[in-house]
């Protein structure tokens, strides 16, 4: 089974979570570059700490925020919507909160995640400019299975594995020549696909 750094929340009966706080700049990607890279800015004060990332790095966290956004979006459409239909289902609207605190926490894993980076040379500034060969290798697993459309939600990736008999290849994307080692992390455990794979998956099983 795929493992993650960071556990699937359990949220229960916990409010919406539609915003974070005061989060200003923080994690705000700029446009590319010529070469395809972005600043990433680390602060709630624009231009404060930023970090240039690397092409990999760059592509990957775009896709993790459009994720995020996305995640939001489809938890706020779900409630207004459910809330006029006879038909709520409070499981498949807690499973829509889960999958965007969970995609959440791993954006705010790579904001720290760079910052630690930073304090112990891997990233030299300043300016900051992230090497190409440092990959951020906890994104890894939540790349591979939003190209494959596996869902992220462990409960929901079970079910999707055993109906579809998917085997999943051992890596589906290239390594680099030399990876960073990660700082520690205690906490793994299973953790989806793209949200309308996700979303498409979890009504088929509803209806099932």
């Amino acid at each position: 089974m795929l493992t993650d750094d960071l556990p699937w929340p359990e949220l229960g009966n916990v409010s919406r979570g539609a915003t974070r706080g005061n989060q200003g700049q923080k994690g705000v990607l700029s446009p590319p570059n010529t070469d395809g890279r972005s600043l990433i800015q680390l602060r709630v004060q624009p231009g404060v700490l930023t970090v240039l990332l690397n092409l990999q790095a760059t592509e990957w966290y775009r896709n993790l925020d459009a994720e995020v956004n996305h995640a939001l979006k489809l938890t706020k459409t779900y409630w207004r919507k459910a809330r006029r239909r006879q038909d709520y289902d409070p499981v498949a609207d807690q499973d829509h909160m889960e999958l965007h605190e969970w995609l959440q926490q791993l954006k705010d894993k790579v904001m720290s995640h760079l910052e630690l980076l930073m304090q112990r040379g891997d990233i030299k500034g300043p300016p900051y400019v992230m090497p190409d060969n440092v990959e951020l290798s906890f994104l890894r697993k939540f790349i591979e299975r939003q190209a494959a459309g596996i869902p992220h939600n462990p409960r929901l990736r079970k079910a999707f594995l055993e109906n579809h008999h998917y085997n999943p290849p051992t890596r589906l994307l290239p390594p680099l020549p030399s990876e960073s080692p990660e700082p520690s992390d205690d906490s793994v455990m299973d953790g989806a696909s793209s949200d309308d794979a996700w979303d498409g998956d979890r009504r088929r099983l509803t209806r099932g």
